[in-house]
């Protein structure tokens, strides 16, 4: 249950860490509850975090210097509006400034360059201000507004077109991704397929690579809603075949987007499938990437394809047992977590922890010293101080089971049958935590890491 507590709380922390006026997000929040949606704390959290990020582009794009005061007013009077959360008075002051720009011309080829250029910034703000607004309406207009915008900029700065355009596409996904609505990702799909068929890839590389980026970044998010694997892999094809034209220097940030998307996704099913072939090609892209990358550029960007490639050498060090790719998976898991603040964001300190864990744990198997094994139980327990049962059963039940089993591994390399049966009852405790939590599918999963301490304990037993 959401409480009013809880909400103010939330409101006020996203306010102080982006730097918007809490007049704002309650506007924003006004909206969402017009839109007769029931708030959910995280949901709602995740989407006034985007709004923060909206609200700050918005910001930046009405503070743009203007010598005509003609220009420089209206701006100042949207500035003014937007602070003080009053959404209206930003259309108004936006939409009597494109106006003033076009001038009572409907000819679009007849108008001066700039002023084009400027009317079609212009509508693009106005797109802006209608995404403040927190419902797939809003979401909806915006949309078209950055199709108009798109539309009126023209060949006065095809780039800069194509880019509204892409925004158009962008302000489609948000109705997938804020209200888990699929039809937005599918009219997404279908902006996006339509831009590339009027794209060639090797006149238009740059952009050709750019809205490939955006077709699978949606591709992956339908997935991921729907559940429809095929979609993941169509989404990774996307960004493989942008890859094949698209070389880094033509576009370095778009170039590692694309390497770091295809490995993110070739990751999860190279895990899932166990598919060491696509474990290898995701090491590839992020060693390329990460090869050519300076952390300062992008540290966070650059932090997720160091996770992504610890990630895939420690499955492939598993698998293949070589302890080489274990102890490097360990390494970039650690310097990850070092840069990780664990105040602010203790479950990705915490998971972080757990995959430490895992590889130490595969590694103590193939060490004669217990030590290492002695680490791994360390770091599943560093992982359960913010994996809490309470409010977090899932990752809980997944720490604990994971301490469990090798604690059973070292009870068994000391012959200590106190420990192995503590940690065959802490897998047996997670696996109905698991249970009580309604994660069928992954109780599955446990009850074969329990019987995989149950052979271990009866193996002791006959020892």
């Amino acid at each position: 249950m959401t409480t009013q507590d809880d909400m103010s709380t939330m409101i006020a922390r996203i306010a102080e860490r982006y730097d918007v006026p809490l007049a704002v997000l309650l506007a924003i929040m006004a909206s969402f509850v017009r839109g007769g949606a029931r708030p959910n704390l995280s949901t709602l959290e995740r989407q006034l975090t985007r709004k923060a990020r909206d609200v700050l582009g918005l910001r930046a794009r009405l503070a743009r210097p203007a010598e005509d005061d003609g220009v420089a007013e209206p701006r100042m009077k949207a500035a003014r509006a937007l602070e003080a959360g009053q959404f209206g008075e930003i259309e108004r002051a936006l939409a009597q400034l494109e106006l003033r720009f076009f001038g009572g011309m409907t000819d679009l080829s007849a108008m001066p360059k700039d002023r084009r250029i400027a009317a079609g910034e212009t509508r693009a703000d106005r797109a802006a201000t209608a995404m403040l607004e927190l419902t797939p309406t809003a979401c909806r207009e915006a949309a078209q507004r950055y199709a108009e915008a798109a539309a009126i900029v023209g060949v006065a700065d095809l780039a800069r077109s194509r880019d509204l355009a892409l925004r158009q596409g962008d302000a489609l996904a948000r109705i997938g991704e804020d209200f888990d609505d699929r039809t937005g990702f599918e009219a997404a799909i279908a902006h996006y397929r339509s831009l590339l068929s009027r794209l060639d890839n090797f006149e238009d590389t740059i952009a050709w690579a750019a809205v490939r980026e955006r077709l699978g970044r949606v591709q992956a998010r339908l997935g991921a809603l729907s559940g429809d694997v095929a979609l993941l892999d169509q989404a990774m094809s996307c960004y493989a075949t942008a890859l094949e034209d698209l070389r880094q220097e033509m576009a370095p940030a778009l170039w590692r987007s694309l390497k770091v998307r295809f490995a993110r996704i070739a990751v999860t099913l190279g895990e899932t499938r166990e598919d060491d072939a696509l474990l290898e090609d995701a090491v590839s892209a992020l060693a390329t990437a990460l090869a050519v990358w300076k952390r300062e550029e992008d540290e966070a960007r650059w932090l997720e394809a160091e996770e992504l490639i610890a990630r895939a050498r420690a499955a492939l060090g598993r698998r293949m047992s070589d302890l080489a790719l274990l102890e490097r998976a360990f390494n970039g898991f650690n310097r990850v977590a070092k840069a990780t603040d664990r105040a602010r964001d203790p479950l990705h300190w915490a998971a972080l922890q757990d995959q430490m864990g895992g590889v130490l744990g595969a590694m103590g198997e193939r060490y004669s010293e217990p030590v290492v094994l002695e680490e791994a139980i360390a770091a599943f327990g560093a992982a359960l101080e913010e994996r809490r049962r309470e409010s977090s059963p899932r990752l809980w039940a997944t720490s604990s089971a994971n301490q469990g089993l090798v604690s059973m591994k070292l009870a068994a390399r000391r012959k200590d049958p106190a420990l192995a049966q503590r940690a065959f009852m802490q897998i047996a405790a997670a696996v109905e935590a698991m249970r009580e939590a309604g994660h069928s599918a992954d109780v599955a999963a446990l009850q074969k890491t329990l019987v995989m301490a149950g052979s271990l304990a009866e193996t002791m037993r006959k020892t």
